[in-house]
C-alpha cells in the first residue's frame, strides 16, 4: 500500500541464527524428559525375566440391568476361571467397567520376585536431597520394605480407583480408607462405602488391590464443632489412618504413604521405595524431628 508516495507494509521478521537455536533448545528442554520416562519404563517391562504378557480376558454372561442396582451382573473369566460374579455401577461408562474389570482380574504379580540387577538399575534412577545435598540412591542387596497406603476417600470415580488399582496391583500390605460423613467444610454427605453396598463390596471385599493386600474402610463421624483454622477435619481424619496402619501390623521398618485417592506415584518408584537405600529410611541417619519425606516428580494429569 502507498501513501503520499510512501511504501507502507508489514514486513515479516527473520529470525537469527541464535534465536532459532534457542527455541530448538527449548523445544529440547520441554520434550527430552518426557522421551526418556517413555523409554526407561518400556525398556525396564520388556526386559524384566517375570514380565508376563496380558492375559486375554471374556465376559462369559451379560445381562446389564437386570441387577438390582442397575448395573450390569458379570460373570468375568481369565483361560476359564472365573474371577468377578456380580454387579457392577451402572454410572460408569464403558471406559470405567473396561478399567474396573481389567482390576479385578486375578493374576500373577508380574515383577514379585526381586532381581537385583534390576533393583540397581532402578536405585540409580533416583535421588533424595538431605541437608540440601543431592543423593543418588543405591541398592544393597536388602530384602523389599512393606509399604502401608492411606487415603481419604468420598465421591471418587471408579475410573481413578481402578487406575490406581491396576498400577499398584500387589505392592501395598494394606489400604486403610477413611471415609467421613460430612465434607472438610461439614456440610453432611451420604456415606458411599457402608458393608453390604456394592461400593464397598468392590473396594474392600474383591481383591482389588491384590490378592494378599488388606483394604479397610473406616467411617469417621464428628457432630462437634471443629476449633481451629485451616482444614482440621482432614487432620483428623488422616490421624485414623495411622491408627489403622497399626492395626494392620505396621512396624517401624515399614513405609506409609498417605496420598488422595485420585492421585498415585509410578510403579516403578514404589519399587524403589522398597528397594533402594534412602538415609531417611535408614535407622543411622534417618532424622525422627523431619520423618516426613515429599515425593517430586513429573506429574501427569487426566480425567475420565
Amino acid at each position: 500500500m502507498r501513501s503520499g508516495g510512501t511504501l507502507v507494509g508489514r514486513t515479516r521478521r527473520r529470525f537469527s541464527f541464535n534465536e532459532k537455536i534457542l527455541g530448538l533448545a527449548i523445544l529440547l528442554i520441554t520434550a527430552v524428559p518426557f522421551i526418556l520416562h517413555q523409554h526407561i519404563v518400556r525398556n525396564e517391562v520388556h526386559h524384566h525375566p517375570y514380565h508376563l504378557p496380558p492375559q486375554t480376558s471374556t465376559v462369559v454372561s451379560r445381562n446389564f440391568g437386570s441387577a438390582k442396582s442397575g448395573g450390569g451382573h458379570v460373570r468375568y473369566s481369565i483361560n476359564g476361571e472365573y474371577t468377578y460374579d456380580g454387579d457392577l455401577p451402572s454410572d460408569i461408562g464403558d471406559t470405567g467397567r473396561t478399567l474396573l474389570l481389567t482390576a479385578l482380574q486375578k493374576r500373577p504379580i508380574w515383577d514379585k520376585e526381586l532381581v537385583p540387577n534390576l533393583e540397581k538399575e532402578r536405585c540409580n534412577r533416583y535421588f533424595v536431597y538431605q541437608n540440601y545435598t543431592r543423593n543418588t540412591t543405591t541398592y544393597k542387596g536388602r530384602k523389599r520394605r512393606r509399604i502401608f497406603m492411606g487415603s481419604l476417600i468420598a465421591d471418587d470415580s471408579w475410573h481413578t480407583l481402578a487406575a490406581i488399582a491396576l498400577e499398584t496391583y500387589g505392592i501395598y500390605t494394606a489400604v486403610a480408607f477413611v471415609e467421613s460423613n460430612r465434607t472438610q467444610t461439614g456440610v453432611p454427605r451420604k456415606s458411599r462405602f457402608v458393608k453390604g453396598t456394592l461400593d464397598h463390596k468392590l473396594l474392600v471385599e474383591s481383591n482389588l488391590f491384590g490378592p494378599e493386600t488388606e483394604v479397610v474402610v473406616e467411617h469417621f463421624s464428628h457432630e462437634e464443632k471443629v476449633e481451629g483454622l485451616g482444614i482440621i477435619r482432614e487432620h483428623m481424619q488422616r490421624d485414623r489412618i495411622l491408627k489403622l496402619w497399626k492395626k494392620a501390623g505396621m512396624t517401624p521398618d515399614d513405609v506409609g504413604i498417605l496420598t488422595d485417592a485420585d492421585e498415585t506415584v509410578s510403579r516403578d518408584f514404589l519399587r524403589a521405595v522398597q528397594s533402594c537405600d534412602l538415609p531417611q529410611f535408614d535407622a543411622v541417619t534417618e532424622n525422627c524431628d523431619t520423618p516426613k519425606v515429599a515425593v517430586a516428580s513429573m506429574v501427569f494429569e487426566g480425567s475420565p
